[in-house]
């Protein structure tokens, strides 16, 4: 027997040398493909092998086909399920049976032996190997040396799969970041304009420009109903349908997820025959203020979960310039309304006599307690020849400008036919069909007036539909002034107006209202009432005047308790000396 030499000893063996080559080769790349290329045909070549295959874990028991040899093109991107696969070679030669749809996939791809790909995370993998050209079986060295170069390429194959999770990683934060800086810019675009139909518009030009959708609609809330204010779509019955029971929507849902769902199975069928491919609610404080039907892509593909996200955050960019829009004009109406009623009280208290005429042997006072809201109240106490006078109250329907423009209408008319030698009837009748001409019957006047005759302390009247005006007799006996007719402006007289007469005496009191006295509301929404009224003006009988207004105005006061009132209140008070 011979002694080997030292230098012999030392040798690294030749087997080992293409093993040391091989780990360098694949260690020296981060290239996922190569490296799984490699192992996948220097196991091939070794074995003398003409197929073959390499899945790794997509996640959980998922596998997916990442290389392939000698199989076929349409295994590319397969992804089975794999829920036996341990850390031990796997030989399935002379497999007559069915495994189970573990290792049916791999039988039908007519593999021999399966290697675990194993790292520190445990199976990442799995290489296939095909059946040998001699069709001998894998013997141990074979097994061994396979073995070997799996886990030399292990560690690779891990690295690389990190490298390439990193890189998905950094696209997807790339995309993100476009993503976010074209919402950034959207939304300054989208806050600089108050109008919601250019919001809508840059909304279309952003589903068109950012995502590739031509054919939408775009729906918003209005006046409780979901409506398409702009679209692209062909514009069918059932969609207009359809959009009502899509408010409900809370999250961006493509149209076939819809069709899961019971409540929207309905819907989704007439969203798929108008080739609506996405629904997206367009949310502020998580109530759905409007909608996007969107059709297919223009470069074909369904929409991805980041798609959905990206067009969810657009379309709540979007419907928030809206609601601050809509909110802007609605700010400028009432800034609009509250000029008008501006203007409005400034015509009102106008027409109202900023002095009262002195009447020999009479005490006279008025009042006009305003509202909130400007109301159509009038009063008038005017000189006439003779030491006459003209008293009038009277009450517009309606508020605002239009309502004080109709009583300085009323106004004029009475001024002008006052002292014409018209009698009273016809002249209240001249200024119902005056009114009713300007008013087409939507807008009417009560009116009360009456001349009085200051020397025989008698008073001539017309009541044209007003409130029934008091006259308490010194002894308080109440009587009402009703003679009249109807109100002016609703229709044109017919019948004529009649004249009521009346002599006062000393201690007498009358006393002129509008219905905003009578209704003045405590806080349980109940009237004052006539019947108060009369209580409170048997009680003041004998006052003056003045007090007589403001004993009234402190009964109102307690009785609504600081409830506001929505009509103004106007009394006149005259007292008989």
């Amino acid at each position: 027997m011979g002694i080997r030499s030292r230098s012999s000893r030392n040798k690294p063996s030749s087997d080992l040398i293409p093993l040391f080559e091989y780990s360098n080769v694949v260690n020296s790349s981060v290239d996922l493909k190569f490296i799984l290329s490699t192992v996948l045909l220097t196991v091939m070549g070794k074995m003398l092998v003409s197929r073959g295959m390499v899945l790794l874990r997509k996640e959980g028991h998922l596998f997916g086909v990442v290389a392939a040899k000698g199989v076929g093109e349409q295994i590319w991107r397969r992804t089975i399920g794999i829920q036996k696969l341990g850390k031990s070679m796997v030989s399935l030669h002379n497999v007559k049976k069915s495994l189970g749809e573990d290792y049916d996939f791999f039988l039908h791809y007519e593999m021999r032996l399966l290697v675990p790909i194993l790292t520190r995370a445990g199976v990442v993998g799995v290489l296939g190997i095909g059946e040998k050209f001699s069709r001998k079986k894998f013997s141990a060295s074979d097994r061994k040396l396979i073995k070997s170069l799996v886990n030399l390429s292990a560690s690779a194959i891990e690295k690389a799969v990190i490298v390439d999770q990193l890189k998905v990683a950094n696209r997807s934060l790339d995309t993100k970041y476009q993503e976010l800086n074209t919402l950034f810019e959207l939304s300054k675009e989208f806050n600089l304009v108050l109008d919601s139909q250019k919001v809508v518009r840059l909304l279309t030009f952003s589903l068109l420009g950012q995502i590739g959708v031509n054919r939408y609609a775009v729906c918003l809330f209005q006046s409780g109903f979901m409506r398409i204010v702009a679209s692209k779509m062909e514009e069918r019955a059932e969609l207009h349908q359809a959009v009502q029971t899509l408010a409900a929507v809370q999250n961006p849902m493509l149209t076939e997820d819809l069709a899961r769902r019971r409540e929207f199975q309905d819907v989704a069928a007439h969203l798929a025959r108008a080739t609506v491919r996405a629904v997206i609610p367009m949310q502020v404080q998580n109530q759905t203020k409007g909608l996007m039907l969107l059709g297919e892509k223009l470069h074909g593909g369904s929409y991805t979960k980041g798609d959905l996200e990206f067009l969810y955050s657009l379309g709540n960019l979007a419907i928030i310039s809206i609601e601050n829009a809509r909110l802007f004009q609605e700010t400028l109406e009432k800034q609009r309304m509250q000029e008008e009623l501006k203007i409005a009280r400034e015509i009102q208290q106008g027409l109202l006599p900023q002095h009262l005429p002195e009447i020999e042997g009479f005490d006279l006072a008025a009042v006009n307690i305003s509202s909130k809201e400007v109301g159509g109240d009038y009063y008038d106490v005017m000189d006439l020849p003779g030491k006459e006078f003209v008293l009038a109250i009277g009450d517009v329907s309606g508020k605002g400008t239009p309502a004080a423009l109709l009583m300085a209408n009323v106004q004029a008319a009475l001024r002008a036919l006052a002292p014409m030698e018209y009698t009273m009837p016809e002249a209240t009748a001249r200024m119902n069909d005056i009114t009713y001409s300007n008013t087409r019957g939507d807008k009417f006047i009560t009116l009360f007036w009456g001349i009085l005759n200051a020397e025989r302390r008698d008073l001539r009247y017309v009541n044209a539909g007003h409130n029934l005006p008091f006259l308490i007799r010194a002894d308080k006996t109440v009587e009402r002034l009703s003679d009249g007719g109807i109100i002016l402006g609703m229709m044109k007289t017919v019948t004529p107006y009649e004249e009521g007469r009346t002599t006062l005496r000393p201690g007498d009191t009358m006393f002129l209202f509008t219905d905003g006295v009578s209704e003045a509301m405590n806080d349980h929404g109940e009237d004052f009432t006539e019947e108060r009224l009369e209580g409170v003006l048997r009680k003041l009988a004998g006052f003056r005047a003045s007090d007589i207004v403001r004993e009234v105005q402190k009964e109102i006061e307690a009785y609504a308790g600081g409830t506001p009132q929505s009509d103004d209140m106007t009394m006149v008070v005259l007292r008989v000396l």
